[in-house]
């Protein structure tokens, strides 16, 4: 088995408490009031803006043009694609980016941003990887196994920010993080993959823990 399946494998207990949170099944089943949902929108948004720095610092540590290349496409990614119907979310609701740009993290936000930054700081790509990894492997898994449980979300007003993570891109772009960072990872010493596959769980955590706050 991959180091990465393995790794997924030792949080699967935490995605699954994820798959099973209130805000994502009442999400997909429009039972989600949509000031909870702008709420987290807000947040995740700052998130974001962390996690852009966090593939920064990866591009910063590149040492090969593939690396360039990955960490290049990836803030692409988060800034053409996924910030693209955070921003439509927010405008349809008067909410500006300025606005939300000057709002605070909440702790479970700021606890996280903060985690990844650390780890970028004062790690190497792999541990970038690890840190970040989470997040976008993560949701597809949330997000493609609960439209099949509720396909009925595609007529939602919900749907064109769960459609994002349900794409054949999203599923693609995640298999090449994947594979990218299993390359980078798979011939490390069995200590340091400890240690990765700790950051791993880690981020998982956090991941349940910003569910946790977007329902609060």
């Amino acid at each position: 088995m991959s180091f990465i399946r393995e790794t997924v494998n030792r949080s699967m207990d935490l995605w699954d408490a994820c798959l099973n949170h209130p805000f994502l099944i009442e999400l997909h089943e429009g039972r989600l009031p949509e000031e909870k949902f702008t709420n987290y929108i807000v947040q995740d948004s700052i998130y974001l803006r962390e996690y852009a720095r966090v593939l920064g610092l990866g591009l910063l540590r590149s040492e090969t043009s593939r690396d360039i290349r990955m960490f290049y496409s990836q803030l692409g990614f988060v800034n053409e694609k996924e910030s693209a119907a955070r921003l439509h979310w927010l405008h349809s609701h008067g909410i500006s980016e300025e606005e939300a740009d000057r709002t605070p993290p909440l702790p479970a936000c700021r606890d996280y941003t903060r985690f990844m930054l650390g780890e970028a700081a004062s790690g190497g790509i792999p541990e970038i990887m690890m840190a970040v990894l989470p997040c976008m492997l993560s949701y597809y898994y949330l997000f493609d196994k609960l439209l099949q449980k509720y396909p009925e979300a595609r007529s939602l007003p919900y749907w064109y920010v769960i459609e994002d993570y349900s794409r054949e891109s999203y599923r693609t772009a995640c298999d090449h993080l994947g594979t990218y960072t299993e390359s980078i990872c798979h011939s490390l010493s069995e200590p340091h993959k400890a240690r990765l596959a700790d950051i791993f769980r880690t981020s998982s955590a956090h991941e349940l823990a910003f569910w946790d706050m977007a329902y609060a």
